[in-house]
């Protein structure tokens, strides 16, 4: 994941303070893109926090892996 999404956000924001002018529906798009960004990290951070409560409870190495695998879309 890169952080282009954040620079293209910061940039439009400024663009924005400034008062310049944008193309239509610009700004919007790269709402929705952020939006969809968010949700995807709230599920990961969600599947983390998930796996940490069962490494506390069970076995450690077993949740570690397949969690790791899972988040780097390997499983």
């Amino acid at each position: 994941m890169s952080d282009d999404l954040v620079k293209r956000l910061t940039i439009k924001a400024g663009v924005m303070e400034m008062g310049e002018k944008i193309a239509w529906g610009s700004d919007t798009s790269l709402m929705h893109e952020a939006a969809d960004r968010i949700e995807e990290l709230e599920a990961k951070l969600a599947k983390a926090v998930e796996a940490l409560e069962k490494i506390a409870q069970h076995d450690i190495q077993y949740w570690a892996i397949n969690t790791l695998a899972e988040l780097k879309g390997e499983k």
